[in-house]
Formats: structure tokens, C-alpha cells, sequence
């Protein structure tokens, strides 16, 4: 009898497949048609820790720190795990199920049905239980439980992405506001200078009541732009430390001159089409859309597989006696087996239309893997774009700035010798404050396009 189970059990093995369609990757588009589309020139690998190309240590040490302890990543980081464990969950559902068992059973019976006598029954052994994927339900749906856990992974690798651009980023317009702090404040003292030789000359009367009412104008305007920028730089070191996981007066950001944006600008504009050509569908938002794909084409085969006959197969074996003096012997042993066909025959569509659900869902995972890519090749292109344009830019600015610099300086001497009016001084001070706040804006804004770059790229940690 066991040599027929076995053999049964091994041929339903043997001859169970998998319905449903296998999984065939969208061909919308080419590799060679988004490496086109993104004006990649060369197949370079990605730079790892693309942070430490800006060569500054703290902004390595800030982003390093947060991919500790950032809260982002660690609810990625358990929400993998969930998946991994209900793949293990999935995994062991195709297997035979075996409990062991124990009961007793007392029974009076009542003294109004005729002859009664009280009962005893004592059982004990093991049951088991297997449900046979004969149509690959269960098979499909693991291929469903490993593409979410991949998915999973990618989701977790994107997240540690965007965790770590975000800090860049807050850690930028930090240094952006500093600095603009910085310029404001010594602009105070270097107007203030002005102010005190202004009333000098108002007070011999070598100049008018116009001349010291501007000059004090500017002062006063300029240390009214001081306590907005000190409230930008509470709230950027605010929401640096929120992101990488900390409290605010664990965070220690040194925000004195920065070289990040006052050294002149370089061109690397040219190295942002370096990148590998599959670069777009390797991107983790990208890959992990794919990876939702092939879950809901599994989850159809999974739909299809509920259809077709489904046969299961129960058993036990074990002792039972009226005693329990009498359980444990050769005499009391018992077992039984049960095999279990059964075929949905009316159930009003339910299934038919799981299907079509299931379909649907598969449509509309496709449609969003194909948006993932289409919006990876425009962040990619618009970040190629706006980093050349920013550098470009900044090279400008930064001319701009140094012949301002000149201008002041020479219409500072030339007014102290009483060669030029005061309102000349005053329109050459307001051009050099303004051309200072722009070039530091824009140095501040190469450095957030460089990190949407990075990002738009998917390039790893």
C-alpha cells in the first residue's frame, strides 16, 4: 500500500507544470534606444560613494552617518525583511504538514436516552496534511514572493539613494545660507565703515542730508536681511539632522567660509554622458517596477491555477484506546489516509474574474514599469542639462564678481578723494552685495544639480 502511495505521489510530482504565462521582459525599449535617448559617449561603471566627489569630508562623514541612522531606511530595511519572510512563509506551504497530536475524551452520557455508560478515549500520534501543486499555484506564487523580495532590495538601495541626495542637498542650502550670513554681516561692518565717513563729511558739511540718509539706508537694509538668513540656517541644520536620524543638538556642521562656494567653478560638465548604457533599467526605482511586474504576471499563473482540479491529501497515524493504561501498545495502533479531489464547478465566475483582476493588475504594472523609465531618461537629460547651464553660469558669475570686486574698490578710493559723488558709491556697493548673493547661489546650485545628477542615474553607495 505504501509502495502505491509513494508512486502516486511521485507521478503527480513528475507530471505537475506551471500555467500561465512565463515572464518575458517588455521590449518598449532598446538599451541602444535609451542610451540615445541620455547621449551616453561612454560605458564607464558608476562611481560608488559618489558623495566624496565633492571632496568634502564632512558632507562624507553627515551622508555616511545618515545611512546609519536614518528612520527612511530602516523602515525599508524591516519592510525587506517582511518580504523575505513571507517568502520562507510561501516556500514551506508546498510541503507536506505534519502536527503532532494528543487528546483525551471524557463523555457522561445521559441517564434519559436508555442505556448509557460513561466514556473515556485517549489518542495520540501524528497527522499530516499536503495540498500537491499540481497546476503550479504555489510555485507561481513563490516566483511572486522572490520578485517582491527583489523588488524589496531595490526599494531599500533607492531609498538609501534618496536619503543620502536629500542630505547632500539640506547640507548645501545649509552651507548657501551660512554664507549668505556671512556676506551679510560683513557687508554691515564694511557699510557701517561708510556710514561713520559719510557723517564725517555731513558733519563739516562736505556733504548733503541725501547722501548720509542712503548710506544709513543701506545698513540698515542689509542688517534686516541678517536675522532671515540665521533663521534659514536653523532650519536647514533642523531638517539635516531629522533626515539623517538625529537630534539637532547632536548635530555638529562646521558653516565657516566655505570653499565649496567660493572657489571658482570647474567644468566636468562633460563626464555626465560617462555612464553604462543599461544604466536607466539598472536605476532601483526603475529595476524594482520590473521586478512588480514579473510579481503580478506570477500572481495570473497563480489566478489561472485555481481553475483547473485541485487534489490534496490527508493523513494519520497514531494510537487510540479507551484506557490510557491501553494506549501505547502494538494493538492500539490506527492510522488512515484520505486523498482529495475536488473541481470548482459553480461558483458564479468568482475565479474566471480573479483572473481578469489579476490581468489588470498586470497591465497596470507594466504601464508603471514603462512611466519608472520614461521619467528615469528626463531626470537623467534634465540633470545633464541643468549641471552644464549651472557651471556655465557660475563661470560668468564668478568674472562678474571679481571685475565688481575692482569696480568697488576703485569708486571706494575715488569717492575718499571726493572724486565722485556718494550715490556712485552706493550703486557700486549694491551692485557687489547682489553680485555676491548670485554667486553664491548659483556655486550652491551646480553643487544640487551635481547631486540630482547622481541621482537621476541611480548611481550606487
Amino acid at each position: 500500500m505504501r509502495k502505491v502511495l509513494y508512486f502516486g505521489i511521485g507521478f503527480v510530482w513528475c507530471v505537475s507544470c506551471n500555467v500561465g504565462e512565463d515572464y518575458v521582459a517588455p521590449q518598449f525599449y532598446t538599451d541602444a534606444t535609451l542610451a540615445k535617448a541620455t547621449t551616453v559617449t561612454a560605458s564607464t561603471p558608476l562611481p560608488r560613494k559618489w558623495y566624496a566627489d565633492f571632496n568634502d569630508l564632512q558632507l562624507s562623514a553627515l551622508v555616511e552617518r545618515g545611512l546609519r541612522n536614518s528612520t527612511d531606511i530602516q523602515t525599508a530595511a524591516l519592510r525587506l525583511k517582511q518580504a523575505r519572510a513571507q517568502l520562507q512563509i510561501t516556500k514551506v506551504a508546498a510541503l507536506p504538514q505534519v502536527n503532532a497530536q494528543g487528546k483525551y475524551n471524557y463523555e457522561k452520557q445521559s441517564k434519559n436516552i436508555g442505556l448509557a455508560a460513561d466514556s473515556h478515549y485517549y489518542t495520540a500520534g501524528f497527522d499530516a496534511s499536503w495540498e500537491v501543486d499540481l497546476w503550479g499555484k504555489n510555485r507561481r506564487q513563490i516566483e511572486a514572493d522572490r520578485a517582491t523580495l527583489k523588488a524589496a532590495k531595490l526599494t531599500l538601495e533607492n531609498v538609501r539613494l534618496a536619503v543620502a541626495a536629500e542630505i547632500a542637498a539640506h547640507y548645501f542650502n545649509l552651507l548657501e545660507n551660512a554664507e549668505n550670513l556671512r556676506l551679510a554681516e560683513k557687508n554691515a561692518r564694511l557699510q557701517q565703515d561708510i556710514l561713520t565717513t559719510v557723517k564725517a563729511k555731513y558733519d563739516s558739511g562736505l556733504t548733503d542730508e541725501s547722501a548720509y540718509s542712503e548710506a544709513r539706508y543701506l545698513l540698515e537694509n542689509t542688517r534686516a536681511q541678517i536675522p532671515t538668513y540665521r533663521a534659514s540656517v536653523e532650519n536647514y541644520r533642523n531638517a539635516l539632522a531629522t533626515i539623517i536620524g538625529i537630534l539637532p543638538s547632536e548635530l555638529n556642521v562646521q558653516t565657516a567660509k566655505s570653499a565649496q562656494l567660493s572657489a571658482p567653478p570647474q567644468d566636468k560638465a562633460q563626464k555626465l554622458t560617462e555612464f553604462p548604457a543599461d544604466t536607466v533599467r539598472l536605476r532601483p526605482d526603475v529595476a524594482a517596477a520590473e521586478q512588480n511586474l514579473i510579481a503580478e504576471n506570477a500572481l495570473v499563473g497563480a489566478a489561472v491555477a485555481e481553475l483547473y482540479p485541485n487534489i490534496s491529501i490527508s493523513g494519520l497515524w497514531g494510537y487510540a484506546a479507551t484506557g490510557g493504561s491501553k494506549l501505547i501498545r502494538s494493538s492500539s495502533q490506527t492510522y488512515n489516509y484520505a486523498p482529495l479531489v475536488t473541481l470548482p464547478l459553480l461558483d458564479w465566475n468568482r475565479l474566471q474574474n480573479n483572473v481578469r483582476l489579476q490581468k489588470y493588475i498586470k497591465a497596470e504594472a507594466l504601464e508603471n514599469y514603462k512611466q519608472a523609465v520614461l521619467n528615469a531618461v528626463a531626470e537623467i537629460r534634465n540633470a545633464q542639462s541643468a549641471y552644464g547651464e549651472a557651471v556655465e553660469s557660475a563661470q560668468n558669475q564668478y568674472r562678474a564678481l571679481k571685475d565688481m570686486r575692482t569696480v568697488v574698490d576703485l569708486t571706494r578710493t575715488k569717492y575718499d578723494n571726493g572724486l565722485i559723488e556718494f550715490s556712485d558709491l552706493l550703486t557700486a556697493e549694491q551692485n557687489l552685495i547682489a553680485a555676491e548673493q548670485a554667486y553664491t547661489a548659483i556655486r550652491a546650485q551646480i553643487h544640487q544639480k551635481k547631486i540630482s545628477y547622481y541621482k537621476a542615474i541611480g548611481a550606487p553607495l
